[in-house]
């Protein structure tokens, strides 16, 4: 007979401290529902999908001359979401109220935001509804004031997203020298880096795609990561700002908010690899600067 030997649970001492996970709702119409608060209405119940590690779509290939596969790529599709929810009032009109609120705040085509998580550990997932017209009431809740719910969702675009993170970047003639040159001048600190010390970080799981913002007067405008190089072929006047969207997604370009994506033309825009830091290639003359934001991409809430 075998004997299989089992360590101790072992239970959190009085310095650790479990709050749970902060989750709300913010509806296609801006409406926003905490869903874990004690006094939330819906309330979240057990049974949470959607939170852990999506589906992933391997391609391979395989030869009879070799054993195995070859692992090519991989796809993430849509992600699918159930929540468990609880709707519950003291009066019936309060009921009604609350729940029509709630799903009214839901759209099978406009998305709403799941917000899972506090400040700098908050991460956000785009979401539409996905009715079959099947739920069952199993009591009537205007007799007995609560009902459970199983909500189901999909995120069209299925990674969740961190802060975003947000860098600028000066040019040599736009910074300041920290030691004033007479008396009375006014010492100069900024969080900024230069044009030739640009980097950026990625602590996602997948790669990202950067948006540039270029602030006048700069010419001779240079953009890259990687090997992926963004020629500007106008000058960006003083006053002025020209913000590059690089994501496959969108990929625009906006000078002071008139499109100017065609004036940019055919460019080669990659992406932010993930880990640790990378380089970024600014080049341009003029007193500007240059500014990148990022939005982390995740494959889980936490």
């Amino acid at each position: 007979m075998g004997i299989v030997f089992a360590a101790a649970v072992r239970k959190p001492s009085q310095s650790e401290v479990f709050d749970g996970q902060f989750m709300s709702w913010t509806g296609f119409n801006g409406e926003v529902f905490a869903l874990t608060a004690d006094d939330s209405n819906p309330a979240m119940q057990r049974g949470v999908q959607g939170l852990h590690m999506p589906q992933m779509v391997v391609r391979s290939s395989s030869s009879p001359l070799t054993h195995g596969e070859e692992l090519i790529s991989y796809h993430i599709p849509t992600r699918p979401v159930f929540w468990p929810l609880i709707f519950q009032a003291r009066a019936a009109a309060d009921w009604r109220t609350r729940h029509a609120s709630f799903f009214d705040s839901i759209d099978p085509h406009f998305e709403g935001e799941w917000t899972v998580g506090k400040g700098e550990n908050a991460r956000r997932l785009s979401l539409v509804g996905s009715f079959d017209g099947n739920h069952p009431f199993q009591v009537d809740p205007f007799v007995t004031g609560y009902a459970i719910i199983g909500l189901e969702l999909s995120a069209p675009q299925p990674l969740w997203r961190g802060p975003r993170l947000r860098r600028t970047f000066l040019g040599a003639e736009a910074r300041a020298d920290f030691i004033p040159d007479k008396p009375g001048d006014i010492y100069y600190l900024s969080s900024s880096s230069p044009f030739t010390l640009a980097s950026i970080d990625n602590p996602g799981n997948e790669p990202a795609y950067l948006t540039w913002t270029v602030n006048g007067p700069l010419t001779s405008i240079r953009l890259g990561v990687g090997g992926a190089i963004i020629e500007v072929a106008f000058p960006v006047p003083s006053g002025s700002s020209l913000t590059i969207d690089t994501d496959p997604a969108a990929q625009f370009a906006l000078l002071d908010g008139r499109d100017v994506t065609a004036d940019l033309g055919f460019q080669l825009f990659g992406p932010v690899p993930v880990g640790g830091t990378s380089p970024l290639l600014i080049q341009a003359e003029g007193t500007g600067s240059v500014v990148t934001e990022l939005t982390p991409l995740y494959w889980r809430a936490y």
